[in-house]
């Protein structure tokens, strides 16, 4: 399996979401249950990005925090000013991925 993907997924919610009502207007219980399944597996997808992001973020923010830290404490300002930009990026990561 090929690592999740918020447009993969959302791609195959709506799939999920027409073929489902399709089944359902035309009365078709199999087809809307495929389309059922298609549309979780899509949520899932979805899921699973978002929190592969979320934890990559936490992984960026912490160390961009310390380095920021260690570049205050030994007095390098370019390794504090590289930290914070690891530590921004990872908590922007973190929300757009919550």
């Amino acid at each position: 399996m090929s690592q999740p993907s918020k447009v993969s997924g959302t791609g195959e919610y709506y799939k999920g979401a027409a073929q489902e009502t399709l089944g359902s207007i035309i009365g078709n219980t199999g087809m809307q249950a495929e389309g059922a399944k298609q549309k979780a597996t899509g949520d899932a997808e979805i899921k699973a990005a978002k929190t592969q992001g979320y934890a990559e973020g936490t992984k960026d923010r912490l160390t961009g925090h310390v380095k920021e830290t260690a570049g205050s404490v030994v007095g390098n300002e370019q390794m504090q000013a590289e930290g914070k930009g690891s530590k921004l990026s990872g908590e922007a990561q973190q929300k757009i991925n919550q």
